[in-house]
């Protein structure tokens, strides 16, 4: 069970609820599908950011304020930054602590919004692969510099592996459409994981 103040922490959910937000995600959205469709047709030593910024009708400035580089854009990924917020709720949570880092892990890691055409992307351009791998050890190394804020070094590198673990595998299975939602599927994927250790 989440500790209350993750429960409350809503306004770090990144659905757009202003014009602004709705606008900054439709530009974000732009910006991901100009650069897949590229990648996916030339590869990525064959599109420049110029090209995707044409396709998508933005400056490189506005480009770069999305995504660091051509991969993150075409693979969707940003990195992986824990809002202020979010890290002073877990480290002051109470709740049990697999939990409550299923909840961090949901509202930190950004997963890409069209799952299916990622994976085409990865079926198309296998050399995509190592920077999705590259991104989940960057972005677990965020999650533990996050949780050893509320306990020892050995159960956060064990319970962060255990949930990334769940956030690979709710990436291959689903698409989901808010944190709430994927604070839920992570939670479930570790249940499940829990029962076939014990099985």
């Amino acid at each position: 069970m989440t500790t209350p103040a993750l429960e409350r922490d809503t306004a770090v959910d990144p659905e757009p609820c202003t014009l602004r937000e709705r606008k900054k995600q439709q530009t974000r959205q732009a910006i991901h599908g100009a650069a897949l469709d590229r990648v996916i047709a030339h590869g990525l030593d064959g599109v420049t950011v110029e090209q995707i910024c044409a396709d998508a009708d933005v400056s490189p400035r506005t480009f770069f304020n999305y995504f660091t580089s051509k991969a993150h854009a075409a693979l969707g990924l940003d990195t992986v930054v824990t809002p202020d917020r979010v890290a002073e709720a877990f480290r002051d949570g109470s709740g049990r602590l697999v939990d409550d880092v299923c909840t961090l892990v949901a509202r930190s890691v950004p997963l890409p919004s069209d799952r299916s055409r990622t994976k085409e992307l990865l079926v198309h351009r296998p050399e995509m692969t190592p920077m999705v791998m590259r991104w989940m050890a960057e972005s677990r190394q965020a999650m533990l510099a996050v949780v050893t804020t509320r306990t020892d070094e050995q159960t956060a590198r064990t319970v962060v592996t255990l949930v990334m673990s769940a956030l690979s595998e709710v990436a291959h299975r689903e698409t989901v459409s808010s944190t709430v939602e994927l604070g839920d599927r992570l939670r479930a994927v570790v249940a499940e994981m829990a029962a076939l250790a014990t099985a």
